[in-house]
């Protein structure tokens, strides 16, 4: 009789994280009813940076990075969470947390361009048809979520700007995620994500002072604190540091299959949850989009084989 084989630890990392990354939609947007979102995305990144700066730490002792990483963890924090989060929080305030969720869920159509565009420039042989027909379709499917019809132009309104702010936060992350390995393996999961994460939340706070006046702490219930937590350690601390935990044993390439999940979790709390309307045909494009993402993986993993 053959042993069944273990879970990899790194499976675990990833999917745990999806879960809590797909629940931060709708949680994020329930905060932001009561928090304006300059400071909300400010002031969460600050307190998540502090968690993992004192967990880093508690392990592994408190040293300045090499002064040669420090440019690379800067961009890295000005990608991953500077420039992420102003794009995501206030998309979030435009547009619904299940079309956010799935917009997002395109960045790994993003690194296979940036995969194509850096495989041409060293003369490579870059991602094949299969590939390239994987994006079309995703982008396809992309629009039919933004659009909802198929007999009409609705690409009007604030809600597009939204949806437009979630494909920018994608670009952000994938940027970020083509980057980081090469210092994930140098210096660890656990220092890159801390210290790229506080340069990140250093350039984030100035933008918490233009609406920073608005906020009324003796106003907020338990359910804003509790989704506020939630959404600064579990989401903004432990989820970047259990991402890169999984992306260190398992490698980038696997670990983009669990980031097909995150629209699943957001899209099934959005409607159960905030009760978010998602039409039919919202659907069918999400289906598209996911179909899509698969067949591009298969293209790219099958063009480095070959």
């Amino acid at each position: 009789m053959t042993a069944k084989k273990p879970v990899n630890a790194g499976d675990l990392y990833l999917l745990v994280t999806v879960a809590i990354w797909g629940n931060t939609f709708p949680t994020a947007k329930y905060v932001l009813g009561s928090l304006p979102p300059f400071s909300y995305a400010g002031i969460r990144y600050f307190i998540a940076a502090l968690a993992l700066m004192a967990l880093l730490a508690w392990r592994q002792g408190l040293t300045l990075p090499r002064r040669r990483d420090l440019p690379a963890l800067a961009l890295l924090g000005l990608l991953g969470v500077t420039m992420m989060q102003l794009f995501w929080t206030n998309g979030l305030t435009m547009t619904s947390a299940s079309k956010g969720a799935i917009l997002v869920g395109i960045s790994p159509l993003f690194v296979m361009l940036f995969t194509a565009l850096r495989a041409l420039s060293r003369g490579e042989r870059g991602p094949g048809l299969l590939a390239w027909s994987g994006v079309a379709v995703s982008f396809a499917g992309v629009f039919l979520i933004i659009n909802n019809s198929l007999t009409a132009l609705n690409i009007t309104g604030g809600d597009v700007v939204g949806d437009l702010l979630f494909i920018a936060t994608a670009l952000c992350w994938a940027s970020y995620s083509m980057l980081a390995p090469p210092y994930l393996a140098s210096m660890g999961p656990l220092r890159v994500t801390a210290w790229s994460m506080l340069f990140g939340a250093l350039m984030l706070l100035p933008f918490s002072l233009l609406d920073i006046h608005l906020v009324d702490l003796a106003s907020l219930s338990a359910g804003v604190w509790a989704g506020f937590g939630y959404t600064a350690i579990l989401a903004g601390a432990l989820g970047y540091l259990w991402w890169y935990e999984g992306v260190a044993r398992l490698g980038a390439a696997r670990a983009a299959s669990y980031s097909y999940l995150i629209p699943v979790f957001a899209l099934i709390s959005a409607v159960l949850v905030l009760g978010e309307d998602f039409s039919l045909l919202q659907g069918i494009g999400t289906a598209i989009v996911l179909g899509g993402l698969v067949a591009t993986r298969i293209g790219m993993q099958r063009g480095q084989q070959a």
